[in-house]
Parts: structure tokens; sequence; C-alpha cells
């Protein structure tokens, strides 16, 4: 990518913020956890206090009430938080491709054959489904499971933003709405969790009753049915002052090989105008882009560049990894809304405050784009410069699934793959120039 011209003009935000007033003089950690059978104590309300935006997990409470209404106790504890910390962003969990059967306003549909159609149906007649949250809890309740919403289906989605939406929207106590697997809107067809089609949206995934290959051009009514949720799910939550996340949604360069894909072009179009931010599940900043344009950390450049506002979640290999190729490449995409989530999980012991954060403060705005030179990526800011060489890294595979401190004071994370690298400035004594210092930085 080469730089742009100087000067540098970051792209335009809502002149509201997406959360609220971003804070550039501190760098934006974010916090995403849960307590399963506990609330919140006191210390670890304080915990929390000290990142700059805040997410409730669906796990939540969820042992405690069985699995049977997990938004409830997620909007009580954002009532708690708020309290503690009023400055605080404060989102809550809200599926959205998926249809979690621990909603109170999804659970009665699964139970009535009239609302079939709501949902994605396989080739055994019965909805596709997943028990990964039953999995993931150690539960046999029945409440666990998902299916997918049908969103081909007008009815289905008129119910989703009047059920699911508009009691969050209408909600005083949090800032926003953590949307998860925005993707499953409409790629089930894809993806396919048992191998079986789909066969309630016509020509996405079915075979011809004359046989031969299977027929994907009917998936254009998942995707504009995804789009027109999201469409209306932002204009509801923005009209009440809050904002929505969508996580994993499309992508600027097409996958290769992928048969259903969503535009992200097509995405924002559809939200132009609106306050809203997107979501990366497992973005490492230690492996190399791809070579072929395509890659996270290309699409989070173009997002940069476009004014999107975006939260990163890298999840550590272990507690005390070093954080800093990924904050090193969260720093070369980083505008206005931007978060960070780094963390071994989804719960409260999940997550470790490091001094780099602290640290990387000090940075302040960027002054520049993120350049590309060999694989060799450099942005200045007001108080730092900000690398990522990747020159002796391997590229980043096709498909994407979910080290120490340098010589010389410099931080430098001596990774597998990436080399991340952050040199700070200080200023001079009076009346001399301003120089680098090479400042050590311990995660």
């Amino acid at each position: 990518m080469s730089p742009l011209p100087r000067p540098y003009s970051p792209p335009t935000p809502p002149a509201a913020g997406v959360f609220g007033a971003y804070n550039w003089s501190r760098f934006p950690a974010a916090w995403f956890g849960a307590n399963g059978t506990e609330w919140e104590s006191a210390a670890q309300l304080e915990e929390i206090g000290r990142y700059s935006l805040a997410i409730l997990g669906w796990q939540h409470l969820a042992t405690s009430t069985d699995m049977t209404a997990v938004i409830y106790p997620q909007l009580a504890q954002a009532a708690l938080l708020k309290d503690r910390h009023p400055a605080l962003p404060v989102l809550v969990y809200a599926s959205f491709g998926w249809a979690f059967g621990m909603n109170a306003a999804v659970w009665p549909l699964m139970h009535k054959p009239e609302y079939e159609g709501f949902f994605l149906l396989s080739t055994d007649g019965k909805p596709e489904f997943s028990r990964t949250n039953c999995q993931q809890m150690r539960s046999a309740s029945p409440h666990c499971v998902g299916w997918f919403w049908n969103f081909a289906n007008s009815s289905a989605r008129d119910y989703y933003v009047e059920h699911i939406v508009l009691p969050l929207a209408l909600s005083p106590t949090i800032d926003g709405v953590f949307f998860d697997a925005f993707n499953y809107g409409y790629d089930i067809p894809e993806v396919r969790p048992w191998g079986r089609r789909v066969v309630n949206v016509p020509n996405c995934s079915t075979v011809p009753a004359s046989g031969g290959a299977a027929v994907w051009s009917g998936c254009e009514a998942l995707l504009d049915g995804t789009l027109d949720v999201a469409r209306r799910s932002a204009r509801l939550l923005n009209a009440r002052g809050k904002a929505p996340m969508f996580a994993n949604v499309g992508s600027f360069a097409r996958p290769a090989r992928q048969r259903i894909w969503l535009n992200e072009s097509r995405l924002l179009e559809a939200l132009r105008g609106a306050r809203y931010s997107v979501y990366y599940e497992s973005f490492r900043g230690d492996v190399a882009p791809r070579d072929d344009g395509a890659g996270t950390l290309r699409n989070m450049l173009q997002e940069s560049s476009r004014g999107v506002a975006a939260t990163v979640h890298t999840y550590y290999k272990s507690a005390d990894e070093d954080p800093l190729p990924h904050v090193a490449a969260f720093l070369l995409a980083r505008a206005e809304g931007w978060y960070f989530l780094g963390s071994t999980g989804w719960w409260d012991k999940s997550y470790r405050w490091t001094s780099l954060y602290d640290a990387a403060g000090r940075c302040g705005r960027p002054l520049g784009a993120a350049t590309n030179q060999s694989r060799k990526y450099l942005r200045p800011f007001e108080g730092c410069v900000v690398s990522l060489d990747c020159t002796g890294a391997a590229a980043q595979p096709a498909e994407q699934t979910a080290g120490g401190t340098g010589e010389a004071g410099q931080a430098v994370a001596a990774a597998a793959g990436c080399v991340g690298n952050i040199s700070f400035h200080h200023a001079a004594p009076a009346g001399g120039a301003v120089q680098e210092a090479r400042s050590r930085v311990s995660a």
C-alpha cells in the first residue's frame, strides 16, 4: 500500500462517535468476558473499568439460569457496570444468523410448526443446528441448541428485528449490541454444520430434480436478507443512541473457492449514514498477509481508510504470550472507533492487563496511513513509529481459522512469523530537537 499524500487526512468519523467519545490519548484495549455462575465482584467491576470498551458474553450467568434467558442477566450486569463506570461503553451479546434457544424470544418458535420456515431446514426435514453452546458450557439443557435464521424469509426478518433487536434498542442500560455470527445469516448452506444441504432456500445448495451439480444462484436471497436485517437493526439502535457491532462480516476481496460471498462494499452501502462497528474474530498479527491482495490485515486497512470502525480480537496461545505483534498489527489500521481485544478465552480470568497497553497509549494519533514495501509495514504516529516486518514469515493460508523484548530498548516481538516493533519518541531538552527514543516495553 502506498502512502497517502501529505498532509494526512484521516477518514471522517461519525460526529457522535460509534460508542461515544473516542480517546486517542490511551490505547483502546477492550474487554469481552463473562462469569457463568456469579455476578461480577466489586474487584472485577473495578478491573473492567481499566478498559475502553466492555462487552458481556452470552455465557454470563448462563449456568445459574440454566440457559433459559441469557440476555436478561447481561442487561442487569450492564446496569451495575454502568453505575460503577458511567463513561464506559457497555455492550451485550445477541446472536445474528444464529437463532439461540437460550433467547426467551426464540425458544417458543422452536416448538411451533408454523414457524419452521423461519429457520434453515436440512435434508432430513429438520432445522440445521449446532450444540456448540452446550459443549462450551458442558450443559445438557435443551435451551442451548442453536438453529439458523432463514433471512430469505421476510417474516423471519420482521420477527428478528421486532423481538430480538427492538427490546435491546429500548434498554436504558447499554450503549450497543454485539451481534455474533453475522456470516451465519447467509453462509450456512455452504458451511453445513453436518454436511447436509439446506432445502428451503430455492436454488441455494440444492440439486436440480434432473440431477447434476448443486445450484447456488438462489443464495442471493440470504445475502439480501442479511443486509436488510443489518440496515434495520442499525437504524433502530441508532435512533435510540446505541450502535451495533457486527461480527465476522464479509470482505472486500472474494476468498478463494467461496461460493456464497458478501462483498463488504455492499454492507457499507447498506449502512451508509449509520453508526456501527465490525468485529474480527481470531486475528493474529504474527501471521503474514497473503500475497494475492486478500487476507485479514489488508481488509482491515481498507476499512480503516474508508472510515469503518472495528474491534479486533486476538486469542493468545498462552497467558504469557507477548501481545506485541498483534498490537503492532492493530495499530497499523487503528482509526476512530477501533478497539483491541487480547485474551485466552471468553471468561473474566481470560483477560490480563499488560504494560504494553499503557505504553502504546503514548503513540497518540496517526500521522499517516500504513505503508507496505516488500511486506514491511510502517506507520508513523505523534509519539511513536509502528512497524510489522513479515519478510521472513510464511504467507497466510487461503482460509485462516480460529515473543520478547529486543535490545536497545526497542519493543520487538520475536514471533515465529511477522515481527512487530514500536519505537517511541520523546521531547529533547529545551531548545533541542525531537528525537526518537528506543523505549523498552515489557508486556
